[in-house]
């Protein structure tokens, strides 16, 4: 054998031996690969609701519920919680509801078909009835007006007047929905049935904020008891902490009708 062919037989017997043991060390604790960053990791698809909440709450199907809750005796008032979502932990959805413990209300796990506030709308806020119903609903939204193009599907789902504030807080935006109640309450001749505020404080799933947010919407509903308000998420956490989202349930969200 020459000198040239024991070089190249020895190269040839490292780069194996290399091989081999780079192989080893990737697949064993050795070499840990780095995990991908959280917004690149799949969804976990935890559909099925656990046992506990079987038992312990009603289920709605995806069938939107301001048709199966609005009386048409009184106004609607339909809030979509950005980001308020069904966690593992029961004892964390628990506290949630805890919020609304001192009013008439029922308690409720409604069904979402996709992780979407636009979806949400459209699935929650249409005004039921044909194309010719009075465009006469009033819609709330803290934020640009642009966001989702909501400036023009609003209108299609009912809601002729659409009030926006830039960069507005739920906090003021609770003032406002308390202020367009109390004006129709008094005024007999309103054509006003429905109004709907979506919210977005919450939107990183912060439960601090979401509390805040659920506070306040317990608070315009005592004040307004002559009102049905229909209260639900809009899909689970999506931005914000990865673990939130990894521990929430993929299509369900919580809803809490009052009045």
């Amino acid at each position: 054998m020459s000198r040239l062919q024991k070089i190249g037989l020895v190269a040839f017997s490292v780069f194996v031996a290399f091989a081999v043991t780079f192989s080893y060390m990737t697949k064993s604790q050795f070499i840990k690969m780095p995990e991908k960053p959280w917004h690149m990791q799949p969804f976990i698809d935890a559909d099925s609701l656990t046992e506990e909440y079987i038992f312990k709450y009603e289920q709605f199907d995806s069938r939107k519920l301001i048709g199966q809750f609005a009386d048409s005796s009184r106004v609607t008032v339909s809030i979509l919680v950005d980001a308020w979502g069904i966690p593992f932990d029961g004892n964390l959805l628990a506290e949630d509801f805890a919020i609304f413990k001192d009013l008439p209300h029922r308690e409720l796990l409604h069904h979402r078909l996709a992780n979407r506030t636009r979806h949400a709308e459209f699935a929650e806020l249409r005004i039921p009835g044909d194309s010719t119903r009075p465009h006469d609903g009033v819609y709330l939204f803290g934020g640009d007006s642009l966001e989702y193009g909501r400036n023009l599907y609003m209108d299609s789902l009912g809601y002729g007047v659409r009030l926006f504030c830039q960069k507005c807080p739920d906090s003021v935006m609770a003032a406002t929905l308390d202020s367009v109640l109390a004006a129709v309450a008094v005024d007999s001749a309103s054509p006003v049935k429905n109004v709907a505020w979506t919210t977005q404080n919450s939107r990183d799933g912060d439960c601090a904020k979401l509390h805040a947010t659920l506070r306040l919407i317990a608070d315009v509903a005592r004040r307004h008891p002559e009102a049905r308000f229909i209260i639900q998420g809009t899909h689970r956490p999506i931005l914000g902490d990865p673990k939130i989202r990894r521990e929430s349930f993929a299509h369900w969200v919580p809803a809490v009708v009052i009045n």
